[in-house]
């Protein structure tokens, strides 16, 4: 098996809603123009990964954590994770047993004030990988994004930088609350993404619908590869104390 990373530029199409149930169709309505037309897509998308991975024609049933994160109600059923950036909505389906948290930013679009309130929160290490990069603030972009899909996973929220702490320059991280943890993030010219997926999840399939509302198969990951790429950021948990005991 593989986790599934599908993304979609909505411009004037409308989401498909005939494999989502007629609930959470009736809930996207008291929300804005722009709110619904990206909850719904977000759900289609999803819908369309469940019906193509697991041959499931309607999608199954919703409900939420506490943390507010949307999951499905069977907890047998795959985790997965949703994600919005500008016009571009996202979702990450994970392996069976495994768990999903999804991040997505449109290159540049902050202000140079807005990432530096992101460096603010982030490690001595972090900021150190930075000004090593040849583009700084695209670098503080690319690690923000990473620390949300990881915290996404987790279920934490941007207060807890200090259950989690990135070490980019030596491919690790460690998270407090979730130790078995794998995040990879890359950088293409609009959009920087980050998957953040259990550690023995071994692949990870990306896929982008067209216009036409077609589906392209973008490439496959091998997340036990050293070497994926110029732009592209791994980082694995560390092993715990208790792992390291013999």
């Amino acid at each position: 098996m593989a986790s599934h990373f599908v993304r979609w530029t909505l411009a004037q199409n409308r989401a498909d809603v005939q494999r989502i149930p007629a609930d959470i169709v009736e809930k996207a309505q008291c929300l804005s123009d722009k709110r619904r037309s990206r909850y719904l897509a977000a759900r289609m998308l999803l819908a369309e990964l469940m019906l193509r991975i697991y041959g499931m024609s309607q999608l199954p049933a919703l409900t939420t954590t506490s943390s507010g994160r949307p999951c499905f109600t069977d907890p047998d059923l795959p985790d997965f994770s949703i994600a919005y950036a500008g016009n571009m909505v996202g979702v990450l389906l994970a392996e069976e047993q495994s768990r999903a948290g999804l991040d997505m930013e449109i290159v540049r679009a902050h202000s140079r004030q807005t990432l530096e309130h992101h460096l603010q929160h982030l490690s001595s290490g972090e900021k150190a990988w930075i000004n090593a990069q040849q583009d700084p603030l695209e670098a503080i972009t690319q690690i923000w994004t990473l620390r949300q899909s990881v915290l996404k996973l987790t279920g934490e929220d941007n207060g807890c930088e200090g259950s989690l702490r990135l070490h980019p320059a030596s491919g690790r991280l460690r998270s407090h609350v979730f130790p078995d943890v794998q995040a990879v993030c890359d950088v293409e010219p609009l959009l920087i993404w980050s998957c953040a997926l259990s550690r023995a999840s071994s692949r990870l399939r990306l896929w982008e619908i067209d216009e036409q509302q077609n589906w392209n198969a973008l490439r496959d990951i091998e997340l036990n590869k050293a070497n994926m790429g110029p732009h592209t950021l791994r980082l694995t948990s560390m092993p715990t104390e208790r792992q390291l005991q013999p």
